[in-house]
């Protein structure tokens, strides 16, 4: 339902306003309550290591200088002229997307797809597919529509890969039979509704 959306639109206000990642108060903004709100909060993740910092330290001395030292906003920027019509729309999703995601997982030292997507997702709301357990279910239920997907032609995380394939389709037939146009958030609202009712 709809009860969800002015919380999630704080997060999309959130994201348009502070688009950069070079403060460091943003960043911990940004991960901190995308990560929360969507049960993929990066501090899940691998037991203690030896220098291991906990709680609060953990986004002050390793989540923001992580991504602060890496090349996030020049990933980012190179989605900026970048539609879901564009050619070459998937291999730049996917490739920005593998990359955030392997950043996440340096500093978590856990797979986090779902994480990335999500955080991508609030940064370009018409580029981004939410990946995450419940989307995936609900897609497999879509299988008449979706069929299966072949191998990678792209530089990608072949699951998000395989999802983002299968979403795109769910969007032409929706269009082509409804003519609706569906917004990757529309898409999870519908994949939410199938999901609870499967």
């Amino acid at each position: 339902g709809n009860e969800w959306n002015l919380g999630n639109n704080i997060l999309y206000d959130m994201c348009r306003q502070y688009p950069a990642h070079n403060n460091k108060s943003e960043i911990i903004a940004k991960v901190w309550l995308i990560g929360r709100s969507y049960a993929a909060a990066i501090e899940r993740r691998k037991a203690a290591r030896d220098e291991e910092v906990d709680g609060d330290d953990f986004y002050i001395k390793r989540v923001a200088p992580e991504i602060m030292k890496s090349e996030i906003d020049n990933w980012l920027k190179s989605l900026k002229m970048v539609t879901p019509k564009s050619k070459d729309y998937l291999s730049s999703i996917l490739s920005v997307h593998l990359n955030v995601t392997e950043l996440f997982s340096r500093i978590s030292g856990l797979e986090k797809r779902s994480l990335a997507s999500k955080y991508l997702h609030f940064h370009f709301p018409d580029l981004f597919f939410i990946y995450d357990s419940r989307a995936v279910t609900a897609v497999s239920h879509l299988s008449d529509i979706t069929g299966r997907v072949g191998r990678s032609k792209y530089r990608s995380d072949n699951e998000y890969r395989k999802f983002c394939e299968k979403c795109i389709m769910i969007q032409k037939y929706v269009k082509k039979e409804f003519n609706i146009e569906l917004s990757p958030r529309q898409l999870d609202n519908l994949l939410l509704e199938i999901e609870v009712n499967i």
